[in-house]
């Protein structure tokens, strides 16, 4: 199967881990994942983060996602121009916060 946290094909460990990611992932996750390779496609990157959510701190899975603007230096600073645009994603259950840029996220 297709692992829902790497991307990688692989043989799921009797324990219900990715020998690629050691991330927990069961039958669900796989269905989960089949079914949102469309939103995958238009580039919605908070359901993408939304639906592969697992928190680093906690292993929760549910989470909020914000998108935050900022400036850079320089010029876009005295201009207050916005050009850095990033992905806040809170877990719901303890708070920690992970971020990703949407730039190298269109890459994948």
């Amino acid at each position: 199967m297709i692992c829902p946290w790497c991307h990688e094909k692989v043989e799921i460990r009797k324990d219900g881990s990715c020998p690629e990611c050691k991330n927990t992932v069961s039958h669900a996750h796989a269905d989960r994942d089949a079914n949102d390779d469309e939103s995958l496609d238009s580039g919605d990157f908070t359901a993408r983060i939304e639906n592969r959510f697992r928190c680093l701190k906690c292993g929760g899975n549910e989470c909020e996602v914000n998108e935050v603007a900022m400036t850079g230096t320089g010029l876009s600073k005295l201009f207050d121009i916005q050009y850095n645009h990033y992905l806040f994603a809170s877990c719901l259950a303890c708070g920690f916060v992970e971020v990703y840029n949407p730039n190298i996220l269109l890459d994948n």
